[in-house]
């Protein structure tokens, strides 16, 4: 897949909190890219938020999975 095709499911203050929403993205089939392939923000030098991205086509099923997942 090209990388206009992949979407921001969710923005995470932290790598750990973005590897582990892309864990439980990938638990349940879906597609997340690496955090290390996803884009991420930083400011002074100090990362400040990490995006996680699936294909587009998963989007609204991973958005409602990740509601899913915060609410338990």
């Amino acid at each position: 897949m090209i990388p206009s095709e992949f979407s921001v499911v969710r923005t995470a203050r932290t790598a750990v909190e973005a590897d582990l929403l892309i864990s439980a993205l990938r638990s349940a089939d879906f597609h997340p890219l690496e955090l290390e392939t996803s884009g991420h923000f930083s400011i002074g030098g100090a990362d400040i938020s990490f995006h996680v991205q699936v294909p587009t086509t998963e989007l609204d099923a991973a958005r409602e999975f990740l509601d899913l997942y915060d609410a338990v």
